[in-house]
């Protein structure tokens, strides 16, 4: 296996150099046959990367511990699900699949335009296939996951404890992978229409539906990341501001903007400057992120352990930074706008504000995160940035964007009267008003957090509103029943509805964010075997404890009894777990009662007296489930707007295939 996966990796570097090559000669010389033989190479490419990928799990799979990285992530012990998930446990695996990943998207943009394609179509398969040379370059020299023992131990360590303690594992990384890898796609052809000088608005409209996909599985990795830090660490809460958690939503708010933005140049022909700034951005972060979690910058939970690979991430930060914008200075003159903002009173202007907010999050965000590796370069002197910078650095710019967002699907194109503003902002406007009114009243004295809810409650309806009013013009127009005219009436602007439906969610996660940060209840109490404690309206009882022995570890459960109303409500069992790679180091894991309105989560810090004795920390968190809700909703929301829609098609030049090859012969 070790033989077959480097074998396939110095094939897969070998077709991407050629990739690369063919594609700029190709395109210099105009010649159709080599671009086609660069866009098949893709097809290739991913077949030998994913034959790398399969001799690492099947030695995974077969105990093969002559193979360093099998033996430094698997065991004997360890049960198959998570052996699977070894593949991506640890740097140089994940590299793997990081390599998948890419040629998978490099295949599937020769797929989508393997018979109508764009001008600027070889330049940005060269930037593709350029990358996968980095990529490749990276498992062939640093990290080299097929390295091998000349003694070949009898058993392996096994995954690290917390990545062998919860499903989510198996999706949590890959979808990360799928969002981060995903902008390569909009950053190729935003670098092939600049070195073509072919920037008109073409590479806008090939992009954006990658640009979403990207979008999408960002959201959805980090609603995963969320939740397997809630349902996993076992400190109660699901985002703590840590160094990882933010390079990661950093390209989401990016990515945010540029969604947004990029409607204003297809419409009006405007800020096209940036939107290449933020497809440049958005591929930098990406970068920006994997250097400093595998570069042994940071330590985290999330991080990778030492790898000699930051050099080598910090210089592609610094092509991505100096070559992307260099293109854009040199071409900004190409680059004028066909329009001009009318009035502050229209749709352009609040999407402006929009991207401006999301780039405040941004900078804000990334000067947290990076504050404290600046001062320890410098000084010497560690320092933390913790969750107060953040809280109050970025709640009232939420704020301001919860506010664009229920605003700017209310507002005309290019101007609207004032009289028509008030008129469309009246009902949401209430709502929010009456929202904040009644949290007032039953005695709520959180300034930050009634505002938030009356903010979250406004965009909810403007944004339903909208889509009502549509389907109401739409049933109307076609003497169709509302409830039969939904589907039809949404599936005529997928783009428009689904950004609605995005909008929805984001005011439900918001609302629960909100509620479950800043009402939220916890204690810490020691209980004797069958003594109960009271919090928050339940009394728990400890009922004692339980030893379960797993193969790949020793699970010790306490079992609690849960009353409401001197009424048995249910149980819960937190538990420790004991991994023979950590004999001194047990991993908790929490018991969760999940509910619509309120979670009651508990943990067990550790038993005393041979378990006579236990200490729990118990926690109240209302309204958590209305942020995995939200994120739901958003993906879905992001999901509709991508769908294709075979009557509208972009209109490209057919590929030269038949008549230019014969040409070339």
């Amino acid at each position: 296996m070790s033989r077959l996966g480097t074998f396939a990796l110095i094939l897969g570097l070998m077709l991407s150099l050629y990739g690369l090559a063919a594609s700029v000669i190709g395109w210099r010389k105009r010649n159709a046959l080599l671009v086609e033989s660069a866009r098949t190479t893709a097809f290739s490419l991913l077949g030998v990367v994913a034959a790398a990928n399969g001799a690492m799990l099947a030695a995974i799979l077969a105990n093969d511990f002559s193979i360093k990285y099998v033996a430094e992530n698997s065991s004997r012990a360890t049960p198959t699900f998570f052996k699977v998930l070894a593949l991506w446990s640890a740097d140089e695996g994940s590299l793997l699949l990081w390599n998948l990943i890419l040629a998978g998207f490099i295949a599937a943009v020769a797929w989508r335009f393997r018979t109508r394609r764009p001008e600027t179509f070889p330049l940005a398969m060269a930037v593709l296939f350029g990358v996968s040379v980095f990529y490749l370059v990276l498992v062939l020299g640093p990290t080299r996951p097929f390295a091998t023992f000349t003694t070949v131990p009898a058993d392996g360590a096994g995954p690290l404890p917390l990545l062998q303690n919860h499903p989510l594992m198996a999706v949590h990384p890959p979808f990360l992978y799928l969002g981060f890898i995903g902008m390569t796609v909009p950053f190729a052809f935003a670098v092939a229409a600049l070195i073509s000088g072919t920037v008109s608005d073409r590479w806008v409209r090939l992009t954006r539906r990658w640009a979403l996909f990207a979008w999408i599985a960002l959201t959805v990795g980090l609603v995963l990341g969320a939740l397997w830090s809630y349902d996993v660490l076992g400190w109660g809460g699901y985002w703590a501001w840590d160094p990882v958690e933010n390079v990661a939503l950093l390209p989401w708010l990016m990515t945010t903007a540029f969604l947004h933005s990029v409607v204003i140049q297809e419409r009006r022909g405007m800020l096209k400057v940036w939107n290449l700034s933020l497809v440049v951005g958005a591929f930098a972060l990406t970068t920006f992120g994997t250097f400093l979690t595998r570069g042994s910058i940071l330590s985290s939970v999330h991080a990778f352990a030492k790898s000699p690979v930051g050099p080598m991430y910090l210089g592609l930060l610094v092509l991505v930074l100096l070559g992307g914008f260099g293109l854009i200075a040199a071409q900004s003159w190409r680059l004028r706008s066909e329009g001009r903002f009318d009035s502050a009173l229209s749709r352009e202007s609040a999407f402006l504000g929009n991207n401006l907010i999301l780039l405040g999050i941004t900078f804000v965000v990334l000067l947290g995160t990076i504050f404290p590796l600046i001062v320890e370069a410098l000084t010497n002197r560690q320092v933390t940035v913790g969750g107060p910078y953040f809280r109050q650095t970025t709640i009232p710019l939420f704020l301001l964007l919860l506010f664009l967002m229920g605003v700017g699907p209310l507002l005309p194109w290019r101007s609207a009267t004032p009289e028509q503003a008030r008129r469309r902002v009246t009902v949401p406007s209430a709502a929010g008003a009456l929202t904040i009114a009644a949290l007032a009243v039953a005695g709520l004295r959180n300034l930050a957090a009634i505002a938030a809810l009356g903010m979250a409650a406004f965009v909810f309806v403007a944004n339903l509103g909208e889509i009502l009013r549509g389907v109401r013009a739409f049933a109307k127009a076609t003497g169709t029943r509302p409830a039969r005219a939904v589907p039809r009436a949404l599936g005529r602007n997928r783009r428009l509805y689904g950004g609605l439906v995005v909008h929805l969610g984001v005011a439900l996660a918001a609302a629960g964010i909100t509620v479950s940060t800043s009402f939220a209840h916890q204690t810490e109490v020691t209980l004797a075997r069958g003594q109960q404690v009271r919090f928050q309206g339940y009394a728990l009882r400890y009922d004692g404890f339980r030893v379960v022995q797993q193969p790949q570890r020793t699970v010790t459960v306490a079992d609690l009894t849960v009353f409401r109303d001197r009424r048995v409500e249910g149980f819960v069992h937190p538990s420790l777990n004991l991994y023979p790679s950590a004999p001194n180091d047990p991993i908790g894991t929490p018991s969760i009662q999940y509910g619509v309105f309120r979670d009651l989560y508990t943990t067990v810090l550790g038993f005393v007296n041979g378990g006579q004795q236990a200490t729990f920390r118990l926690f109240l968190n209302p309204g958590v489930m209305w942020l995995w809700v939200g994120g739901g909703v958003m993906a879905l929301g992001g999901v509709f707007a991508a769908w294709p829609d075979r009557r509208r098609r972009v209109p490209l030049r057919p590929a030269p295939r038949e008549k230019e090859l014969a040409g070339v012969r």
